[in-house]
Parts: C-alpha cells; sequence; structure tokens
C-alpha cells in the first residue's frame, strides 16, 4: 500500500484544484516559513478523521476552506473545501478489493453552519466506514506514524509509565486489562456472597437444634394418626371388597350363563350355516352332474392344447440355445487364437521398434557431426566477401528444408502403411461378415419353406373350425368383453376404497394439522381454499416412508417437517407477506426454483457404505424426483444406523440418527432417550373428494351386480358351443404347434439376417473410408517426392557454386565431405523410413490386439447370455412336460367324477335331516337359560348402587391395597391406637414442618458456599493466567523494539549507544521503560539529560524502532530535525532514506541534508496573493547552489 497523491480544493492556503505527486520512498517537502508546508500535514490530519481543530490549526472547520474570515459580508470567495488521498491498493492492504482508492472528506457552508461530508472513490461514505478502513491498514490522525511540528521530542520527554503504556498499545495488550479488571470484580463479589453465606450458615444450624427435641415427639404423634387413617381406609376398602364380592359372585353365575348362550348363538349360527351349505352343495352337485361332460371336458382339453404348444415352444428355444452356443464357443477359440498371435507379433515389432530408435539415433548423431564439419570447413575455405557468405548461409537454409521434406515423407509413408493394415483388416472382417451372411441366409430359406409347407395343412384344418368358431368366438368375446369389464370395476373398486380409507384418515388429520405450528397451519388452511397460489405441501406430506424407517427421518427432519415447499420464491415471499400481516408466526419455506442440489461430505459418503448403514436419509424418503433438492436440503449429509452402538464407532465423523431416534451430530453431540416420535409424521398429501368417491363405489358395485347377472347367461351358452368346437380343435391343434414352432423360428432367423446384413453394410462403409485416406496419403507423397528431388537439385547448384568462390584445396575437401554428408543422410532417410513403418505396424497391431480383446469380451458375455437363456427354456420344458403328464391322468379321472357325485348327492340329503333335527333342540335350551339369567340380573341391580356410595367415600387416587384384613381385625386395630394417642398428650405439630423447612435450608445453604469456593479457585486461577499471558506478549514485544532501538540509535547518531531499561524487572507493569542513551564520543546520560537535538534523535530511533514491529503504510514527519545541527541532520536525514525502503515517508524539512537523501522534493512557496503555490524540484544541487551559501531553505 502506498500514498500515489494528495488533491485540494480551496484548502487553508491552497487555492483551486491542486495535486500533490508522491513518489514512493521518501518525499521531502520543503519551502520558507510561512509558505505553507504544514497544511499538507494538516489536510492528512483532516482526511484520517482528526476530530480537534486545534491539531489542525484551526479554532473552526469553516476556517478550513480558503480565504474565509469570520463576519466578512464578501459573498464571492470559496463556500467549500475537500482533500482527496489517493492510495495504490495492489497488495489489498486496505480491505477493499480495488487496485486504486480514492479518500475524499470535504466540508461546505450551509448558512452559519458547515457540513462535512465523505466520498470512496466517488461513492457516498461515512466517518465510521473511513475510520474501520484505515484503522485496519493501522492509520490513525494521533498514530505514532504522524509526528507534527514540534512534537519529535515529545516522545523522549515521556515518563516511563507513559512510555511503557506506549509500548502496551503496541502490543495490543488492553483487552487483557479489561478481562483482568472483569475477573478481579467479580472475586470480590463472589467472596461478599461467602461471607454473607457462612453468617447464615451459623445461624441455620443453631435454630436447628433448637427444634430437635420437639420434633421427636411430633414424629411418633405423626405416625400413630397414619396408623389410624390407614386404619379408616382399610375399613372403607373392606366395605366395598364385601359388596364386590357379593356382585362378583353373581357375575359369574351370569358371565357362565351368557357364555353358555354365547356358545349356544353360535353354535346354531353354525348350524344355520351348514344347513344353508349343505343345501348349497346338494344344489351345486345336482348340477355338476348334470354338466360334468360338457365345460370341464371342454376346458380341460383347452388346458391340453395349450400346454402342447408352449412345451414344443420351449424344446425349439432350448435346442436354438444350444446350437447358438456351439457357434460362439467356435468362434471364442478362433478369436483366442489370433489373439495370442497379434500378442506375441506386437511384442516382436515393438522390440524392432526400440531398437531402430536406437540406430537412428547413432545416425542423426552422425550426420550432425559431418554438418558441423562441413560448416567449418566451408567457414575456413571462405573468404569474409558479402556473397560467400550470404552463399553459404543460402546453402545451409536449403539444407534445413530439404530435412524438413525428408521428415514429412516419412511421416506419410508410416500413415500410408498403418492405413493400409487397417485396409487389410477390415478386408478379412468383411469375408467374415459376408459369410455369416449367406448361412443365415441359407436358414431362413429353409425356415421360410417349412412354414409356407406347415401352413397349407393347417389352412386346410382351420376352413372346418370357421363356421363354429364364427359363433363361438362372438360369445366368446362377449365374455371376455364382460370380464374385462369386471376386472377394471373390481380394480376400481379397491383403488377407491383404497383412495376413500387414505382421504378420511388425511382429512381427520388436518383437521388436528398433526401438531403443526400455527402459522403452518393457516398457510395449508390458504392453499385448501386457494387463497394463496403456489404452495405445494409441507415436507410431512411430500414424503412416504416405510415404518421401520419412520421414527429415524422424523428425528433426522426435526422442525424441517414444517417447512413449506413453494413452486419458487415469489410463492415463499408472498406467504411470508400474508403471515407478517397477520402475526401469526414465521415459518421455513423452500422454493423449488431457488434450493441448490445438495452433494454430501466425503466423510458421510464413507460412512454411508459402511455395512450397518442403511443409508443417506433421503434415499430412503419416497417423494416425487422434482422435490429431489428440497429433501436434500432437508436431511443434507444425515446417514441412518441400524443401532446406537453401531453409529458409535463413527461418531464426530459426520451426522447420524440410529433406527430407535437417537441423534449423533458431526461435532461430537449425542441426543436420545424416550421416545421421540410427535404428532407430525410422514404422510399422503393427497385431498380428493370423499363424497365423490363414496357415491363412485355404490355407483360400481351396482353395475359389477348386473355384469355378473349377464356373464352367467353369457357362460351357459359358450359352454354349448364350446362342445361342438373342442373334437374340431383337437384335429387342428398337431397342425398349429408345429406351425408356431416353425413361425418362430423363421422370426428369429429374420432378425439374425437383418443383423448381418448392417455388418456387411458397416465394413463396407469402413473399407470406402479407408481406401479414400490411402489414395490421400499416395497424392500427398508423390507431390512430397518431387519437392524432395527440386530440392536436391537446389543443394547440389549451391554447393558448386560455394565450391566455385572456395580455395582449390579447400573446394575438394569439401566435396569429398559433401558427398560423405550425403551418404549419411541417405542412409538415416532409409532407417528413419523403416523405423516409422515399424512405428505404423505397432500402433495398427495394439488396434487389433485391443479389438480382439474387446471381441471375446463380447462373446463371452454372449454366452453367459445364451447360458442362462438355455437354462431357462430347459426348465420351461420341464415343467410343461409335467404339466402334460398331470393334465392327461386328469382327464383320465373326469370319467370317474360322475359316480363319486351320484354318491355325495345321496350322503348330502341324510346330513341336512340330522342338522334340522338337532337345531331345534338346541332352541328349547337357549330359551330357559335367558330366563334364570334375568333374575340375577336383578339381584345384582339393587347391590350396584351401595357399592358405588362405598367407593365415593375413597378419595380419589388412593391406591388400592393388595391385601385388606378383616373387618373384626381391623375394628380391633383402631381400638389400640386411640389409646397411644391419648396417652401422648399435647404436642406441637409444626415442630415438623419447621425443622424439615431450617434443614433444606442448611443444606442449601452448606451447597451454595461449596459453589462459591470452588468459583473463588476459578476465577484466582483465571486471573494467573490472565496476568502471565500479558506479561509474556508485553515482555516479546518489549524485547522487539528494545533491539531494534539500539540497532537505530546506532544508525541514526553514527556509533552512538541507547537502550530500554525496565524500572521493575520482575513486575513489569508496576513500574515505567526509561531510556539510557551516550552518544559518540559522550558519557552515559538518561534521556532527561541530553541536550533537544539529542532528545530528537533519541525520539526518532524511538519511532523507527516501533515501526520495524509494527509497520505503517507511511510515515508523516513534520520537521523532525528542527532542533539538530548539521552532522545529526545528515544522520537523520540517512536513516529516514534507510527506513524509506521499507515505508513511505512524508517529510517537512527546510535542512539541505534531508533534501540530499531524500527520493522526491516538492517545493511550497507563497505568492504574492497570499496562495500557497507547489513546485517539483528535480534537480536538488541546482536548487540548493541556487540559495545562499550556508542558508537553508527556510532563511
Amino acid at each position: 500500500m502506498r500514498l500515489l497523491e494528495l488533491e485540494f480544493e480551496n484548502f487553508k492556503s491552497f487555492k483551486g484544484h491542486v495535486t500533490v505527486p508522491l513518489g514512493p520512498g521518501f518525499t521531502c517537502i520543503t519551502g520558507p516559513n510561512g509558505s505553507g508546508k504544514s497544511n499538507i500535514t494538516d489536510a492528512i490530519l483532516f482526511i484520517l478523521g482528526s476530530r480537534s481543530t486545534k491539531l489542525l490549526r484551526a479554532r473552526k472547520l469553516k476556517q478550513l476552506i480558503h480565504g474565509f474570515q469570520e463576519g466578512s459580508k464578501k459573498k464571492t470567495g470559496p463556500k467549500a473545501c475537500k482533500v482527496s488521498m489517493v492510495f495504490d491498493n495492489s497488495d489489498r492492504f486496505l480491505a477493499i478489493e480495488k487496485d486504486q482508492v480514492t479518500f475524499t472528506k470535504g466540508i461546505r457552508l450551509r448558512g452559519k453552519d458547515t457540513v462535512t461530508y465523505y466520498l470512496l472513490d466517488g461513492v457516498k461514505s461515512t466517518a465510521g466506514e473511513f475510520e474501520a478502513l484505515f484503522s485496519r491498514a493501522g492509520l490513525y490522525a494521533t498514530g505514532y506514524n504522524i509526528i507534527q511540528q514540534g512534537d519529535v521530542i515529545q516522545t523522549s520527554l515521556m515518563s516511563g509509565t507513559e512510555r511503557r503504556r506506549k509500548i502496551e498499545d503496541v502490543a495490543g495488550i488492553t483487552a487483557y486489562d479489561t478481562r483482568l479488571r472483569s475477573t478481579r470484580s467479580a472475586r470480590n463479589s463472589v467472596e461478599a456472597d461467602l461471607t454473607l453465606l457462612k453468617e447464615r450458615a451459623k445461624e441455620s444450624k443453631r435454630t436447628l437444634a433448637q427444634l430437635e427435641r420437639e420434633k421427636e415427639s411430633a414424629e411418633k404423634l405423626e405416625k400413630i394418626i397414619e396408623e389410624i387413617k390407614e386404619n379408616e381406609m382399610l375399613l372403607k376398602f373392606r366395605t366395598v371388597f364385601d359388596y364386590e364380592a357379593e356382585i362378583e359372585s353373581r357375575r359369574e353365575v351370569v358371565e357362565t350363563y351368557t357364555k353358555e348362550l354365547e356358545k349356544l348363538e353360535k353354535e346354531q349360527i353354525k348350524r344355520k350355516a351348514e344347513i344353508e351349505k349343505a343345501q348349497t352343495k346338494f344344489g351345486d352337485v345336482e348340477n355338476n352332474i348334470a354338466v360334468s361332460g360338457g365345460n370341464k371336458a371342454r376346458e380341460l382339453q383347452e388346458e391340453l392344447d395349450k400346454t402342447r404348444v408352449a412345451h414344443a415352444l420351449a424344446e425349439r428355444n432350448s435346442e436354438s440355445a444350444r446350437e447358438e452356443l456351439e457357434s460362439l464357443e467356435n468362434e471364442r477359440k478362433r478369436l483366442n487364437s489370433d489373439y495370442k498371435h497379434s500378442s506375441k507379433e506386437l511384442k516382436n515389432l515393438t522390440y524392432d521398434l526400440d531398437k531402430g530408435k536406437k540406430k537412428v539415433k547413432k545416425l542423426d548423431s552422425k550426420v550432425a557431426a559431418k554438418i558441423i564439419r562441413l560448416n567449418e570447413l566451408e567457414g575456413t575455405a571462405a573468404d569474409d566477401s558479402e556473397v560467400v557468405s550470404s552463399q553459404r548461409e543460402n546453402l545451409e537454409e536449403l539444407r534445413k528444408d530439404a530435412g524438413e521434406l525428408e521428415m514429412q515423407r516419412h511421416r506419410l509413408e508410416g500413415e500410408k502403411e498403418q492405413l493400409e493394415i487397417q485396409l487389410k483388416n477390415a478386408e478379412e472382417q468383411l469375408v467374415r461378415s459376408k459369410q455369416w451372411f449367406e448361412s443365415i441366409e441359407t436358414d431362413a430359406k429353409e425356415a421360410d419353406f417349412q412354414l409356407k409347407d406347415l401352413e397349407v395343412g393347417n389352412k386346410s384344418a382351420a376352413k372346418n373350425l370357421e363356421k363354429i368358431k364364427e359363433k363361438h368366438g362372438l360369445a366368446l368375446r362377449t365374455i371376455e368383453a364382460h370380464q374385462k369389464k369386471i376386472s377394471k370395476i373390481e380394480a376400481d373398486l379397491r383403488n377407491d376404497s383404497m383412495k376413500l380409507a387414505s382421504q378420511e384418515a388425511a382429512q381427520r388429520a388436518r383437521e388436528e394439522f398433526g401438531g403443526y405450528a400455527k402459522g403452518v397451519q393457516s398457510l395449508l388452511q390458504c392453499r385448501d381454499n386457494g387463497q394463496l397460489r403456489g404452495i405445494i405441501g409441507t415436507i410431512a406430506e411430500l414424503g412416504r416412508v416405510d415404518e421401520k424407517y419412520a421414527t429415524a427421518l422424523e428425528v433426522a427432519a426435526g422442525a424441517r417437517l414444517q417447512s413449506i415447499v413453494t413452486e419458487d420464491d415469489g410463492a415463499a415471499a408472498a406467504a411470508i407477506d400474508f403471515l407478517k400481516k397477520n402475526n401469526i408466526g414465521r415459518v421455513r419455506f423452500l422454493p423449488l426454483n431457488k434450493v441448490h442440489s445438495y452433494k454430501p461430505s466425503a466423510h458421510a459418503l464413507l460412512i454411508s457404505k459402511k455395512e450397518e448403514a442403511l443409508g443417506f436419509a433421503q434415499d430412503l424418503v419416497k417423494f416425487d424426483n422434482r422435490y429431489k433438492d428440497v429433501f436434500g436440503n432437508v436431511f443434507g449429509d444425515t446417514v441412518i444406523m441400524k443401532t446406537l452402538t453401531e453409529a458409535r464407532r463413527h461418531l464426530g465423523k459426520g451426522r447420524m440418527v440410529t433406527l430407535e431416534g437417537e441423534v449423533l451430530e458431526a461435532g461430537g453431540a449425542m441426543v436420545g432417550g424416550a421416545a421421540p416420535r410427535t404428532g407430525i409424521h410422514f404422510g399422503t398429501s393427497e385431498r380428493d373428494n370423499i363424497d365423490e368417491l363414496r357415491t363412485q363405489i355404490k355407483s360400481l358395485d351396482t353395475e359389477k351386480l348386473q355384469l355378473s347377472s349377464q356373464l352367467g347367461e353369457l357362460l351357459e351358452e359358450a359352454g354349448k358351443l364350446a362342445t361342438a368346437r373342442q373334437e374340431l380343435e383337437s384335429q387342428t391343434a398337431a397342425f398349429q404347434t408345429r406351425v408356431t414352432d416353425y413361425d418362430g423360428r423363421a422370426e428369429e432367423v429374420k432378425k439374425r439376417l437383418d443383423e448381418a446384413n448392417e455388418a456387411v453394410k458397416i465394413r463396407e462403409g469402413v473399407i470406402e473410408a479407408l481406401q479414400g485416406e490411402i489414395v490421400e496419403r499416395s497424392n500427398l507423397l508423390e507431390k512430397l517426392e518431387k519437392d524432395i528431388e527440386k530440392s536436391a537439385k537446389r543443394i547440389g547448384k549451391a554447393t558448386e557454386t560455394l565450391q566455385a568462390v572456395a580455395s582449390g584445396k579447400s573446394s575438394k575437401i569439401i566435396a569429398e565431405m559433401q558427398i560423405s554428408l550425403d551418404q549419411s543422410r541417405e542412409e538415416l532417410a532409409t532407417e528413419q523410413a523403416i523405423l516409422a513403418s515399424l512405428d505404423a505396424k505397432v500402433d495398427a497391431m495394439k488396434s487389433e490386439v485391443g479389438r480382439l480383446k474387446g471381441d471375446l469380451e463380447l462373446n463371452q458375455n454372449e454366452q453367459k447370455e445364451v447360458q442362462g437363456k438355455r437354462k431357462l427354456e430347459t426348465q420351461n420344458a420341464k415343467e410343461l412336460d409335467k404339466n402334460l403328464k398331470a393334465l392327461r391322468k386328469e382327464e383320465q379321472e373326469k370319467f370317474k367324477e360322475l359316480k363319486g357325485l351320484r354318491d355325495e348327492r345321496d350322503e348330502l340329503h341324510d346330513l341336512l335331516t340330522n342338522l334340522r333335527s338337532e337345531f331345534s333342540t338346541k332352541q328349547e335350551l337357549r330359551r330357559s337359560r335367558k330366563h334364570a339369567m334375568n333374575d340375577l340380573k336383578v339381584e345384582i341391580a339393587t347391590r350396584e348402587p351401595k357399592l358405588v356410595e362405598a367407593k365415593a367415600r375413597i378419595p380419589e387416587k388412593t391406591k388400592t391395597p393388595q391385601t385388606v384384613p378383616s373387618r373384626e381385625k381391623l375394628e380391633s386395630d383402631k381400638e389400640s391406637l386411640d389409646r397411644s394417642r391419648n396417652r401422648l398428650g399435647n404436642v406441637n405439630m409444626l415442630s415438623l414442618d419447621h425443622y424439615r423447612q431450617e434443614a433444606e435450608r442448611f443444606d442449601e445453604i452448606k451447597k451454595h458456599k461449596r459453589q462459591l469456593n470452588d468459583e473463588v479457585r476459578r476465577l484466582d486461577t483465571l486471573e494467573t493466567k490472565i496476568s502471565n499471558k500479558k506479561e509474556t506478549k508485553f515482555m516479546g514485544v518489549y524485547n522487539s523494539i528494545s533491539e531494534s532501538f539500539k540497532t537505530s540509535f546506532k544508525e541514526i547518531t553514527g556509533g552512538g549507544e541507547a537502550w530500554l531499561v525496565l524500572e521493575n524487572e520482575k513486575s513489569p507493569f508496576e513500574g515505567g521503560v526509561t531510556i539510557k542513551a551516550r552518544m559518540p564520543r559522550k558519557k552515559l546520560y538518561p534521556v532527561e539529560a541530553l541536550s533537544g537535538g539529542e532528545k530528537s534523535l533519541v525520539s526518532m530511533a524511538f519511532i523507527f524502532a516501533i515501526q520495524s514491529y509494527d509497520p505503517s503504510p507511511f510515515y508523516l514527519l513534520d520537521e523532525p530535525d528542527q532542533n539538530l545541527d548539521g552532522v545529526n541532520t545528515e544522520h537523520i536525514g540517512r536513516a529516514i532514506a534507510l527506513q524509506a525502503n521499507a515505508a513511505q515517508f512524508l517529510v517537512v524539512s527546510l535542512h539541505h541534508a534531508a533534501l540530499r537523501e531524500s527520493d522526491n522534493v516538492i517545493g511550497v512557496f507563497m505568492g504574492d496573493d497570499g496562495v500557497s503555490q507547489l513546485h517539483q524540484i528535480r534537480d536538488v544541487e541546482t536548487f540548493l547552489s541556487s540559495l545562499p551559501v550556508e542558508a537553508e531553505v527556510g532563511a
């Protein structure tokens, strides 16, 4: 951070707009006394926030405006002034993300008052913002980095305590003082409370001793009174128990009769049902006898035909899978052989390639050496003429171009060879694809021929069935339509019944709102009645969960179950406005257009993959996918675990919730205990109309009844038609089985044929593309060969020309060297071509090995798939074969069924006769038992009011005793207790309460006393700890500043010594910090005994020492060398120049030494009109020479 420039506008002695450019390092501001130099210092103080007009050398802020005079009636002068500081903030020393920052502060006249304003980069700001930014950067109007005129010596004149506090400010330990004061105040307060408690404890102990004697007599009487009360209560219970026993004995008889009657009732209902069942069964058997040879026989035949067709298809599919497996296995063996061969060839080619690379590298080095030798010969032979030099450079350029052309040719040849290898592989694959295609095409023709032959036979058989099928088909279609309608109605009934139950439950839940907050209830009501748009529902409504996860997921969501999901943030804003207007609480909203997706942390992912984890909470909730981000926001990283024991293994690594509702937070906290489920649960958000559902269910029931009646009639008619059709269908079954078999095979062959044809087309396309690329490479090679030939001719001609201008003997040597070089280059080109060819072959072979490996993997996957298919079809065929045998057996047993039905009809007739006789006998017994039971109920009714009256005498919530003595024993005990009470006489019963209260008070005092003693010890420990930290921090800063002070003083004085001394080393804060100094070639003196100039040097050294510990971005010193002689002025100048390497210094000075040491000099001069003028002094020495000899600037 650096101050780039200051800008004034009508500030004090500066009129109009003035810019003061400030360079880096040491800037010196000079000029005669009264010229306005210190007004620059005042400007900086003004903007840094000085609240004292005295520091700004003005009685009022108005006087900062140029030309302002109190009471003047002149109206044409300036009415405002402002100052701007421009900082370079590229290092972001200021907490603003800009490379350059401008602070502006100004005042304006408004009537008799002034208005102060602040601008930050031209934008309105405040004094607080300025102060905060400057404070973070270490800039203060009263800071140690700003020394006003005459204040330099004040640092050395500080008292020891003031100097120590200055170091404390630098160390920033004032916060420790605040904490110490707070701790000591708290300890004093606790000690006062402790003294008071000790007095209270003594008083309480005396009172307890006095009450002890009275308490013993009162306890005895209290015990007797309790026993009397217990005796009276037992007598009341005895009365109740007696009444209850009388009533209970009668109730037992009533209950016995009731059970007997209930049993009789159930038996009679059962007998009645058995009679009805036997009657129905009798009718069914009669019907079965009539139709046994019709419908059932037909159904059995249909089942047999279907099973035969399915069995044939399963066997054919199994055989087809076996053939396909054999084909795939043969292909696998061929691919495996090719893969091994190609891998071996790739290994050999890789070896040859590595060997070729080494040879090419060796030849390349040889050619490079010859080129260097040839250049040396040509350079030696040729004179220094421009023609020879130009010719040699031209030859080198031609050779370079020729080399590049050779490399292009090698690359193209390698690419062409690689493409040719790929073409060869593609052509081989095309041949195999065509062979596969031809084989499948043959199979397809054979399958078509067999299928047509079978279809002819099937048509002939089907003609005979056509007429009967038409009638039977119509009947079946009608039956099927009715069955579909009934099935649909039944499905609709089930769905509607489930919806009705769900809606009724949801309605009840909504009436109570499941424990929702008042605000949530209001918003859901507004949603339901259409008052608010865009509200979808709560998290609890939108999620569905399994019961076993419900507790864990509801605990994991917590209060967020009540969060309301909205279509967008606009709907959420409208809902918030509604809540505010009606003052009905706060609600959490989740707008779908703003909620971001949630990505789990790495720790949570690791936990979720553990065996004991059930998964992320979000994944265990069922919801519409559009709410995915919403539920991610609700649950976050939460993982659902099985048990607390398993979850504890990962405690502190992520948030977990167990199935029983224990919560383990990522920070290590654990929450658990009683069942956590509340009135808010995951449920359904459907809100269909219940009345409409009920009406719809009733309508569906009526329609189902009508259709069932019609279906019965249709089934009877279809049975008659089916009997006639049965024989004809049996004849066509065999044909249909074979047709279906071959039809399936034809479809499969056709599919394979299409696949083979597509493979051939793909291979042909690949070959065409490769041929095109090969032609393209050939054309490029042909053109390149011509370019290489032309280049060789140009090189030869250039070589002859160069040799012609060289000396005769050298020419012969150069020619021989050129021939040798050409031979080596040709040999290198040959090897490079071989290497390019090998490289292309290696790439092609790698591609081939990769392709073969992929084909092997594909073959293996296909074999697994076909094996699974074959296994499934084989099992299916076995199962169908088993079914066929069962059906054939059932067909044989049908013939035996008719005889069994007739025998069953005779047995049912006898059963009906017996059941009806037994039913009449039991009805008579039932009437007699009912009459006796009514008499017993009358007796119970007369005793129940007496029992109620006896119970009323017992207070509510009184615990019933497990055992109660006899009435005689209780009355005897009562007399004995009365005698014991009379013997005790008068007793003060209040002493018991007084003693208990005083004992509790004494225990509370002792407990509070222990707490206060613990608090005193804690505060003592805390005070010691804070004091130690404060002293440690202070001593660290003190030692650092002390060392820097020694160094700074030595540099400033040119060899002097000075150091800081603690007045009390054992307790630094009970003493101050003094300074001792020894000027060069002088005795040691306390700082108070030094001259004014020497004190200034001490002060400057102290400021520089603080700067080394706590650097400031810039320093402003107003005439720090005011009281110094020439030698010390030079010391100060050099010291400031040295410090300027680390910080920016703005120094107001009149001395030549300061001007010479500075990096930039600004002159300030007062014009005849009383306005300060600025001049940038470029040449300091010229400026100084223009002054009178031995004169300073201000003289």
